[in-house]
């Protein structure tokens, strides 16, 4: 049973005396970046810049950042999208390049709309352009509704970023600075590098260039609050095992994502067009999940994909709006009072709440999805609203609410 300190006020006077006393006899705070003498060596090394971590207290709790309603993709962090040669994994990266450009779903998941860029060293122009057209036909997408996709074709060219140049040190290249005011110019909310092979000149088995390679895309990628989705072939161990590991763990170790496309186990020649992609990998999200897919004329679709709108009445959104006006609910999803929570129950789907995400099985966490999607689109179309307010804690949180300046707290 945890202690109840109001009944000690002694301890607490205590504690409090030793860390007034800890804190008169320590030195005064330097800025950040100021240099003094420590009398070992490092008279002109600045101090580093420190966070206390007391100030969270009067700060909002960020919120995690996707580019899906999946969570396959985190904001500002590197994702591998890994697959053997042939397996369509350019294909399936331009798929969603074209979906966060034209407001529309990849593969029946919601995604995020903003400008995308492409940097692929593995096929030219010519090709690309008859893919984006072959999708856009696929789709019933107009090609001139694409606004922000912007493609760097760099077949049979130098697409190198970054080589060894120190042992076991990185150096990179002019093309690297050029992309990086490109990113400044562009600001794009995804950069495509199409793959690893072309633009890592550098041994992939090596633990330290490969943590080195990810950290110098992880710094674009925070600076410029960018997702980058780095293409890569797994080695022949990687598919051996079924890992789709390629090289060094260190690849998989320091991204936040990993996805594996892949053809089913003992798929034959009449199954030539299934594939699976499959999460091997999400610090910020559940794993293990299998989205099966298949090529249709000329772009892959979800071979389960029933539309999860269609369990959707006309009816529901005026009932969720109901429910959002009597009753506040949470809109971050790692709250026991999600909004997301009230959806399902009122359309009596299970999707696993009280469950670790490692935990729930692959049909709660495709309705969670389903339940994702929905909010994200009655939110989009302006049926219900993301307000701020204050918790029962009186901390600046935020909630889903029928009314589109409604104030709570």
């Amino acid at each position: 049973m945890a202690e109840n300190w109001d009944d000690r006020p002694d301890v607490v006077r205590s504690v409090l005396e030793w860390r007034a006393e800890q804190e008169r006899r320590l030195p005064a705070r330097p800025t950040p970046g100021h240099s003094r003498s420590n009398g070992n060596g490092n008279d002109h090394a600045p101090l580093l810049p420190l966070t206390d971590v007391a100030t969270f207290a009067s700060q909002p709790e960020p919120e995690r950042e996707f580019l899906d309603g999946a969570q396959l993709f985190p904001i500002r962090n590197v994702v591998l999208l890994m697959g053997d040669g042939g397996t369509g994994k350019s294909l399936l990266a331009l798929q969603l390049a074209i979906a966060c450009t034209t407001a529309s779903p990849w593969l029946g998941i919601e995604v995020a709309s903003g400008p995308v860029l492409y940097l692929s060293a593995e096929e030219e122009e010519d090709e690309m352009h008859r893919r984006v057209k072959a999708i856009c036909r696929a789709e019933d997408i107009e090609v001139e509704r694409i606004f922000g996709l912007s493609l760097i074709p760099m077949a049979g060219q130098d697409a190198v970023l970054a080589f060894e140049g120190k042992p076991n040190r990185l150096e990179v290249t002019a093309l690297y600075r050029s992309l990086e005011v490109t990113l400044q110019a562009l600001s794009p909310m995804v950069l495509m590098l199409d793959n690893l092979a072309d633009v890592f000149a550098g041994n992939e088995n090596n633990r330290a260039l490969a943590k080195h390679f990810v950290g110098v895309l992880r710094h674009l990628a925070i600076k410029y609050d960018c997702t980058i989705i780095l293409l890569a072939h797994p080695s022949l161990s990687g598919l051996a095992s079924g890992s789709g590991m390629s090289g060094s763990t260190a690849w998989s170790n320091s991204v936040r994502a990993r996805l594996h496309l892949h053809r089913p186990d003992g798929a034959d020649d009449d199954d030539s067009d299934a594939r699976i992609l499959e999460v091997k990998k999400a610090n910020y999200g559940p794993t293990g999940q299998r989205y099966h897919l298949r090529w249709v004329q000329g772009r892959f679709v979800r071979k389960e994909a029933t539309n999860p709108w269609d369990r959707i009445s006309t009816s529901d959104p005026d009932r969720v709006r109901d429910l959002f006006r009597s009753t506040q609910f949470r809109a971050n999803e790692l709250s026991d009072n999600w909004g997301g929570y009230a959806v399902a129950d009122l359309l009596g789907l299970d999707i696993g709440r009280g469950i670790p995400a490692k935990q729930r099985t692959a049909e709660q966490n495709r309705l969670r999805n389903d339940v994702r999607t929905y909010l994200a689109g009655w939110v989009r179309n302006k049926a219900i609203y993301v307000i701020g307010g204050l918790g029962p804690d009186r901390k600046p949180t935020q909630f889903y609410s029928a009314n589109p300046e409604e104030e709570t707290g």
